[in-house]
This record gives C-alpha cells, sequence and structure tokens, in this order.
C-alpha cells in the first residue's frame, strides 16, 4: 500500500491509494486499478547484496547482517492479485493483471516484462502521460518558489487545487520532457527566469501608493 501511494501521489499525483477497498470516489480510478500496481510491487522482493566476499551471507546468499549490505528491490515471483473485497484479504474478487491507470490509457498498457517495474517506470514518463511532467514541474517550481503553482502537490485530481498559471506549467512540463527530463535544464530555466529574479520585498513607499 505505502508503494502505491507514494509513487502514485509523488509521480502522478493522484491518491490511487484511496482505491484499495473501493473505487476511487472522486477521481476515475476503480479498485482494479489499485490492484494492477499493487501486483507489481508484489512481484519484487527485499534483498541485501552483501558488500564483498568477506561478508557472512545466509538464504540466497543475502548478507547477515543489514549493515553489511546493500539493501535492493529486484524482480521476485511475477503474479497478479485478485481484489479484495472491502480490502479484507480472506475475501478474493477478480484477478487484476498487471497493468496502467486505465485513465491514463487510451488502451490498456499491460505489465508482463519480470514484475512489472520496467513497464510501469515506462508509462509513468511516456509522453502521452499527461501528468508525470506536470507533478515534477509543480515540485521543482515550489522548491525554488516557496509556493507551487499547484497548491496540492500530491493531489491532482478532482479535490487538487487548480493551476495559478495553467499555461506556465503545461509550457514548462512539454519542454521539460523535450529536454530529455533534465533536471539541471529545468532548474536553470526557472532561476534564470525574470519571475525568479523579482524580489519579494515591498518597498513601503510603493506599496503606499499602490
Amino acid at each position: 500500500e505505502d508503494r502505491v501511494d507514494v509513487v502514485s501521489r509523488g509521480l502522478l499525483g493522484l491518491t490511487v491509494a484511496c482505491a484499495r477497498c473501493h473505487d476511487h470516489k472522486y477521481d476515475p480510478i476503480p479498485t482494479s486499478d489499485y490492484y494492477a500496481l499493487a501486483g507489481v510491487f508484489a512481484s519484487t522482493e527485499m534483498f541485501n547484496r552483501p558488500l564483498n566476499d568477506t561478508v557472512a551471507v545466509e538464504g540466497k546468499g543475502q548478507a547477515k547482517k543489514p549493515q553489511d549490505a546493500d539493501h535492493l528491490v529486484r524482480d521476485g515471483q511475477p503474479r497478479d492479485l485478485h481484489v479484495m473485497i472491502r480490502g479484507d484479504v480472506s475475501k478474493e474478487g477478480d484477478l487484476a493483471p498487471r497493468q496502467f491507470l486505465t485513465a491514463l490509457s487510451e488502451k490498456p498498457i499491460m505489465f508482463q516484462n519480470g514484475s512489472g517495474r520496467s513497464d510501469l517506470a515506462k508509462a509513468i514518463t511516456a509522453k502521452s502521460n499527461p501528468l508525470t511532467a506536470r507533478v515534477l514541474v509543480n515540485r521543482v517550481w515550489q522548491q525554488l518558489m516557496g509556493r507551487p503553482l499547484v497548491g496540492t502537490p500530491s493531489n491532482f485530481g478532482k479535490l487538487g487545487e487548480e493551476p495559478t498559471h495553467p499555461d506556465l506549467l503545461d509550457d514548462l512540463a512539454v519542454r521539460f520532457m523535450n529536454h530529455d527530463w533534465s533536471w539541471k535544464w529545468l532548474q536553470r530555466e526557472i532561476v534564470l527566469s525574470a519571475t525568479y529574479a523579482q524580489s519579494s520585498h515591498a518597498d513601503k513607499q510603493k506599496l503606499a501608493m499602490d
């Protein structure tokens, strides 16, 4: 649940975890979409890779002591999950094949490559996906400017706030993708702008005139 929530809110600006027990109340995210993404993470495993050949290991070659290892998430046994009716693990519903969110797909984008992590990453960063670039631009803008263009950085859904400057957000998002998702380019573009150069300190005389 935590991984679905972090990925969906952090990169897509959607509260997919709200659909774990029922269809999302406000956004077009059915419960099956939640379990389709959860299946990707259920198909992975944590692995403590030994730092070197002298480290003591145990089952599957993992380091015995966490401090002697690199902590990795790697592909495990691929599997799809059944919808858990009302979130109850003892009440299985229909099988939810691993795939991308239906609301962001013109046609189903199925995940069949191992756990589906690489397929999920490609779907999240596809130019046809309208959200990821906007969400990331908004987060960088917030860090540099102190206030985001969208006041709810982790919720671009129906209950989220409208962008204060939608054309600016769209323009930066498209050019961010066209520059190969370069963080360096995005930060440079913002900090060299006339907007960033403006002072936030008001002159008392000018304020009085206003």
